[in-house]
């Protein structure tokens, strides 16, 4: 587990945290607002792929648990695992975002806008990009013991 946090911690760090302060040197808490904006996502469009993370996840478990007797059709379900998978890590792709995101921009409100600052709200959104790490270091987590590391 400590293996995926710190790699999920980096690539918070690079997809979430630094393209947030690139978007701010861009424009200010215009551009952060903008990108923020652009990252809301369907809640439908997670569940989809929550579920296809999912259905990678318990296909993997299946073929670990009772081999080649289930996978008649082994190449195919190989393939289908892929898909899923592929499917699935767009949602860890999104989270890291929208972590890295939350975690931010209190930091960036405090020190770019202290007149506007919020001490309360500040907060709410850093305990919301730090829950959305949680999750998203659980399903990594998952996903990467599914594959056996």
């Amino acid at each position: 587990m400590k293996k995926v946090v710190l790699i999920e911690t980096i690539l918070v760090m690079i997809t979430g945290v630094l393209l947030t302060l690139v978007r701010y040197s861009e424009n200010g808490m215009i551009s952060v607002n903008s990108m923020a904006k652009g990252v809301e996502t369907n809640s439908t469009v997670i569940y989809t792929l929550l579920a296809f993370l999912g259905l990678a996840i318990v296909s993997r478990w299946i073929r670990r648990t009772y081999g080649n007797r289930v996978y008649h059709f082994r190449d195919n379900m190989l393939f289908a695992e892929e898909v899923f998978e592929g499917v699935g890590s767009g949602l860890l792709g999104i989270y890291r975002l929208m972590s890295g995101i939350a975690i931010t921009v209190p930091f960036i409100w405090y020190f770019a806008e202290r007149d506007t600052f919020d001490f309360g709200r500040a907060i709410a959104i850093l305990v919301t990009g730090l829950l959305f790490f949680a999750g998203l270091a659980m399903l990594s987590w998952l996903n990467d013991k599914s594959k056996g590391y």
